[in-house]
C-alpha cells in the first residue's frame, strides 16, 4: 500500500505465504509505504507463514490499526515502524512467533541507518507514540520486543517536531514475550 493518505484500506482474512524479498528493501508481505495518516485502516486477521523478509512494515504511516494477525515462521524483523516518525498507530493482540535471522540482510544504505534484522525482534519499535495491548512474540531467535527509539531514511528531516527518545509511550500493556533466545523487553 504506497502513498495513498486518508484512505481508509482494509485487509482482512488473507493468508501470505512465502512473500517477502530477503535483503532488499521496501519487499516485505505488508508494507504500508509513506501513506501519512490514514485513519480508519485496518490490517486485521491476515496470517503470515514462511516470510523470507519482515512481517507486518508501518513506514512513513499514521494512525494505523493492526488488530489480530498472526505471524509465523518469519525471517528479520517481524511487526515493525521503519523510520520512527510513525505515530498513532495501534497493534492490537498480534501473535508473532518463531522470528528468524534471515540468510542475507538489506545492505545500509545511508540515511537508512544500519539495518538490524540480523538480530531480529518480532516486535520493532522505534517511536514510543503509538500503541502495543495483548500483543505476544513468541520464539524469536533474538529478542521479543525491541524498543530502539531512532528517526532514520530520507525524510526523517522533515520531522523535526518529532522525537522518538523524548516521545511518551502512548500505551504498552499486556503484551508477553516468551522462548525467547534473547532479551526480550
Amino acid at each position: 500500500v504506497m502513498h495513498t493518505p486518508l484512505v481508509q484500506q482494509h485487509l482482512e482474512g488473507v493468508d501470505f505465504q512465502n512473500f517477502g524479498q530477503q535483503g532488499k528493501l521496501g519487499r516485505y508481505p505488508i508494507h504500508f509505504h509513506l501513506c501519512g495518516n490514514v485513519d480508519g485502516a485496518v490490517v486485521k486477521k491476515n496470517t503470515i507463514r514462511h516470510s523470507n523478509q519482515r512481517c507486518v512494515v508501518v513506514h512513513g504511516t499514521d494512525n494505523l490499526l493492526l488488530e489480530e494477525n498472526i505471524a509465523f515462521d518469519t525471517k528479520g524483523h517481524c511487526f515493525l515502524l521503519e523510520d520512527g516518525i510513525e505515530t498513532g498507530n495501534k497493534f492490537i493482540r498480534n501473535l508473532g512467533a518463531q522470528t528468524r535471522i534471515p540468510e542475507a540482510i538489506i545492505p545500509n544504505m545511508g540515511s537508512n541507518g544500519i539495518e538490524t534484522d540480523d538480530s531480529p525482534s518480532t516486535f520493532w519499535i522505534t517511536n514510543p507514540a503509538n500503541t502495543w495491548v495483548g500483543n505476544v512474540a513468541a520464539g524469536s531467535e533474538t529478542s521479543g520486543f525491541w524498543f530502539e527509539l531512532l528517526k532514520r531514511g530520507p525524510i526523517a528531516e522533515q520531522y523535526s517536531h518529532l522525537d522518538p527518545k523524548r516521545d511518551a509511550l502512548t500505551l504498552f500493556r499486556d503484551n508477553v514475550a516468551h522462548s525467547n533466545k534473547g532479551v526480550s523487553l
